[in-house]
């Protein structure tokens, strides 16, 4: 599943003030499409943040503010990409590839691994090699594990399932169980099952579609109810990106009602 494109200065008032620790730490008045709360927090207290936003690395700062702990844990990963003069162009697939390898016991301070020549192409063959490993895998394991992960996503998201929106046309709606995370995932040709997008904390994943037809899968921070990504088939850009996101800006505040149910 990529960010919606956000201006990188639309939060940001024209005239501000800042600190000189701030300053110091990197900024220059663009937020990089990051909320400037999220921004500023990690700024003033993670010195990862400081180094991408100094590298101007816009992408990776961006991922950063949304998933933290992602970023600290495949640091390493990340120097031996840079290391090997790669550039994390889409560092939501790129993320999702690493894990995909970490799960799949892979070297990850492998330049050839980690530092792919076609991440599209990579990220396929991984997203691949994890359904079929998921598959062979021993029955009532698979059935024990599918157990636990229902439990847990309805635990985590509950709350928000059964939510439709639409503009008169396209309808957007969650996905309401491991099984149509997976399905969505094998219908789409994306990770969104097989990466386990359904045990993500604090982000919330809709299908939208036109007449029962799949366009585009959106993944929304239920921190700031910001698109993370929104792919279309097999993650190439959605042609409706721009009507979704007004559905979903929309409607912000029936998913903040769910959130505070």
């Amino acid at each position: 599943m990529t960010h919606s494109g956000t201006s990188p200065n639309q939060w940001v008032y024209p005239r501000t003030k800042v600190t000189d620790t701030i300053k110091r730490n990197g900024y220059t008045t663009f937020t990089y499409g990051a909320h400037p709360v999220m921004m500023f927090q990690q700024l003033l207290t993670n010195p990862k943040a400081e180094t991408l936003m100094k590298a101007g690395e816009e992408g990776l700062f961006r991922y950063l503010c949304h998933h933290p702990k992602e970023v600290d844990k495949y640091w390493d990963t990340i120097k031996v990409a840079r290391r090997a003069g790669y550039k994390i162009d889409d560092p939501q697939m790129w993320f999702d590839y690493i894990k995909m390898l970490d799960r799949m016991g892979r070297d990850l301070h492998s330049p050839t691994l980690v530092a792919p020549k076609d991440l599209k192409a990579v990220h396929d063959e991984y997203v691949a090699k994890a359904e079929r490993q998921r598959i062979k895998e021993q029955r009532e394991k698979d059935r024990k594990r599918a157990e636990e992960d229902e439990a847990k996503f309805e635990e985590l998201k509950g709350k928000y399932t059964g939510l439709v929106m639409t503009d008169g046309e396209i309808v957007v709606h969650t996905l309401n169980s491991v099984a149509e995370y997976y399905d969505e995932g094998s219908r789409q040709h994306i990770c969104v099952g097989s990466s386990s997008y359904y045990l993500k904390e604090n982000t919330l994943v809709f299908s939208a579609k036109i007449k029962d037809k799949t366009i585009a899968t959106i993944e929304i921070s239920l921190k700031d109810y910001s698109i993370i990504q929104c792919r279309a088939f097999a993650n190439k850009v959605c042609q409706y990106q721009d009507r979704i996101t007004k559905i979903i800006s929309d409607n912000i505040k029936m998913i903040a009602e769910r959130k505070r149910a």
